[in-house]
């Protein structure tokens, strides 16, 4: 009897780098992010990442306003 191949399997899903990432999150924010480009991104992307960047994306951008017009208005 001969056997049935044997099913490439599947190889796991490549860790993201730290500028992917920022850009994966980056681009949702704006929302500018592309179908294409979410299915690519998703399988190699943890949950806990995405959140803990969004965050700091977030922290970082209130600062930024906050500073902005704090220095406006004390003009």
């Amino acid at each position: 009897m001969s056997k049935a191949p044997a099913m490439p399997k599947a190889a796991p899903p490549a860790t993201p780098g730290f500028l992917r990432l920022i850009r994966t999150v980056g681009a949702a924010m704006f929302g500018i992010r592309g179908r294409q480009s979410h299915e690519q991104d998703m399988p190699s992307l943890s949950p806990l990442q995405l959140i803990v960047t969004a965050l700091v994306f977030m922290l970082i951008f209130v600062v930024s306003v906050v500073s902005i017009a704090s220095y406006v208005v004390g003009q």
